[in-house]
């Protein structure tokens, strides 16, 4: 686990952020594409891996919590221009901002392990689409895959918490910096 005086730094120069930041949020692109092409046995819409969360759960934990939002913003906007249309980009902001602020504010406290983050992140991520169904399309859509969101989230998350772990002890705690 983390210790709580733990503050990861990003580049200090504009031009290696800038070169991080493009190369971490082409790896989530690409991951979701990856995602696409295999799809979940499973019926419910938005049901997903969510390979893309691993960047930002990795920003999240060896950058920091404004980077990770970057990484988010970043890969929302981008996957949605490739793979999407305007509607789906609505409920995967609501969604991934959601699922970055339960996942920001779970690391800030340091009580939380990374595989812990994720799932609170996936969970946090159908949370904030299924808000945006109700408001949107209908409460008793949202209600009737609610329950089979939550378990995806649980078990999505914790398969996302577990590839974070491994990529995090492989990649140097000072390879990001520059």
């Amino acid at each position: 686990m983390r210790m709580l005086d733990t503050r990861p730094t990003p580049p200090t120069s504009p031009a290696r952020r800038a070169a991080l930041y493009g190369a971490l949020t082409a790896l989530a692109l690409v991951a979701g594409y990856v995602e696409v092409l295999v799809p979940l046995p499973v019926t419910v819409p938005g049901v997903k891996l969510g390979l893309g969360n691993v960047v930002v759960l990795f920003g999240l934990e060896r950058l920091g919590v404004r980077p990770a939002a970057f990484l988010m913003l970043a890969k929302v906007a981008c996957s949605t221009i490739l793979f999407a249309n305007p509607q789906m980009f609505v409920f995967s902001l609501a969604g991934g901002v959601f699922s970055w602020a339960v996942m920001a504010l779970a690391w800030k406290s340091g009580a939380f392990s990374t595989i812990a983050t994720s799932i609170l992140g996936g969970v946090a991520h159908n949370a904030g689409q299924l808000v945006m169904v109700a408001l949107l399309l209908s409460p008793q859509v949202a209600l009737v895959n609610a329950p089979v969101l939550a378990v995806a989230g649980v078990l999505c998350g914790a398969a996302i918490g577990v590839l974070v772990r491994a990529l995090l002890a492989a990649v140097p705690e000072g390879g990001l910096r520059g």
